[in-house]
């Protein structure tokens, strides 16, 4: 019987027990399947990836829609604000943003239109913002409330 060194106490390039030396490294079957293995895997990341950003921006438009509902409320509830005022607002509410603007605060900060709202938001100008109708029928109106909407859209290229 043939008395053999425990490969630890082998040196690198010592031939062992059949005298061949033990190199290190990989072999290209080796490289081939981890390659393989990460190109599986990088789609399934993609997808987790785009998942995180688009449940990141549903809740960033969820709290925006908040914030403008709640703009609203304090709009209709401000003891200075008057049914004419109300009724001018509904009559095209996107236009009259500045009625509610002094209601929101973004970061410390009032925005002045739809455009510096979205830019404050870190909302990029593709996002459509539709503010909704204040609850007229106290005095007399035909509206309803009718909640914010965010929308995204995307930029279609030529």
């Amino acid at each position: 019987m043939k008395h053999t060194t425990p490969p630890s106490k082998r040196l690198p390039g010592v031939a062992d027990y059949f005298g061949q030396t033990r190199k290190r490294g990989f072999t290209i079957l080796e490289l081939i399947i981890v390659v393989s293995v990460i190109s599986m895997l990088t789609p399934l990341a993609v997808i987790a990836y785009n998942k995180v950003i688009n449940d990141t921006k549903l809740a960033k438009a969820n709290a925006l829609v908040s914030t403008l509902s709640t703009a609203k409320a304090a709009f209709a509830a401000d003891p200075s604000t008057s049914p004419a005022a109300i009724q001018q607002f509904n009559s095209d509410p996107d236009a009259n943003f500045a009625s509610i603007a002094p209601y929101i605060r973004v970061k410390g900060v009032q925005p002045a239109s739809e455009d510096d709202l979205r830019k404050l938001e870190g909302f990029p100008s593709t996002i459509s913002i539709v503010l909704g109708t204040v609850d007229d029928s106290g005095f007399a109106g035909s509206n309803a409330d009718q909640a914010p909407a965010v929308t995204f859209t995307n930029k279609q290229h030529s």
